[in-house]
């Protein structure tokens, strides 16, 4: 008879069960939680059509995620930070902005990967997590462990063995990509959220990597059109809950818990999204109204949806967006700036037209 094996976080697991899951994860409250969490999901992505243009929310809420996300493992940067670099050619950014407008990058070669061929597979983890590192990454043959960062004691080693490592991943890309395997897609998700960060398949990046497979994943389903959920700032409110849960899948095998915490983050994230893009629509309704007929800028199609999808506008912008003059987008902004519906800013050599009202409320959701 083989008995269990002992859990020793200083031992590397490799003794991670593969995939589907041994044990019943199909209990009504996971059954009742997956439902609320699938309808809130739907709602906020079909609310993303109300919008004029769902362009709008293609850089500004992706950049919400890839700034929470990043925020996890300690890269901190400020929205007004992010969003001014990423309009600007000269600014200089610094190393943290970098790494979350990289993460910005992987997230997008994950949704145009998924459009091209719509598989989750090593080969798009390894894409990810080098685009997120900005060098080559690929399955590591060394060892690593997790530490508490505030005590360096080690709280998790992950599998050694190259094949071993592989072997677990190909069990997880089949168990992804199987559609016919009885799990409801939520649940999936949360399964394979854990069993990528227990792989831990790379020397670094592995966080980060995870979380984007999370969206990526939803967009695979169908169940989002676009990267617009940002799931890391509920496992940041509810840091201690996520490790905590991990762990006691990884100790004990208890993957309810586990479960029920990611479809309450899918949940509440989901609500927090539709207010979210409700506001955005009622300040695209305000600015409208209060233009209106005291500029022919917010006549011109594109141009007001513009200054949502850029939230530090430039004249350079303008003209490349609009395929107008410069005269012409310079008129605009500045007729919009005159009405106080824009901050006319010089930052070093350059000229912004910031969407303060935007603003503030990417930095409240």
């Amino acid at each position: 008879m083989t008995t269990k094996a002992q859990f020793n976080q200083n031992i590397p697991w490799n003794h991670i069960p593969e995939l589907p899951p041994r044990v019943d994860i199909d209990s009504r409250d996971i059954l009742r939680a997956c439902i609320s969490a699938m309808t809130e999901l739907a709602r906020a992505n079909a609310l993303v059509k109300m919008l004029p243009n769902e362009g709008v929310l293609v850089d500004t809420l992706p950049l919400q995620e890839a700034r929470m996300s990043s925020e996890i493992e300690n890269i901190v940067t400020t929205n007004d930070e992010l969003y001014r670099a990423m309009t600007s050619e000269n600014h200089q950014i610094s190393p943290s902005t970098k790494e979350v407008l990289r993460y910005r990058e992987a997230l997008w070669t994950g949704v145009s990967s998924l459009r091209a061929r719509p598989t989750l597979n090593m080969s798009l983890f390894e894409q990810i997590c080098s685009r997120i590192l900005d060098m080559e990454m690929s399955v590591r043959d060394d060892g690593v462990v997790i530490v508490n960062k505030a005590t360096q004691q080690v709280i998790y080693t992950p599998p050694i063995g190259y094949k071993k490592i592989i072997k677990l991943l190909t069990n997880l890309e089949h168990f992804i990509n199987d559609n016919n395997n009885g799990f409801q897609p939520l649940v999936k998700m949360a399964v394979m959220h854990y069993q990528f960060e227990a792989i831990h398949p790379f020397a670094d990046g592995n966080g980060r990597t995870g979380r984007i497979l999370n969206i990526l994943y939803l967009i695979h389903q169908g169940l989002l059109d676009v990267p617009i959920l940002y799931l890391s700032r509920f496992f940041i409110q509810n840091r201690s809950d996520y490790y905590r849960y991990l762990r006691e899948v990884t100790e004990d095998g208890k993957w309810q818990q586990w479960i029920l915490y990611v479809l309450e983050a899918v949940e509440q994230t989901s609500r927090d999204t539709a207010r979210t893009i409700e506001a955005i629509n009622t300040l695209i309704d305000n600015l409208i109204t209060r233009a209106q007929g005291k500029t022919k800028a917010v006549e011109r199609e594109g141009f007001v949806e513009l200054l949502f999808k850029w939230p530090y506008c430039k004249i350079n912008i303008v003209e490349r967006e609009l395929k107008c003059s410069r005269v012409t987008a310079t008129k605009y902004l500045n007729e919009i700036a005159d009405l106080g519906l824009l901050e006319r800013v010089k930052i070093g050599r350059e000229s912004y037209y910031i969407n303060r009202n935007l603003m503030e409320l990417l930095s409240n959701v």
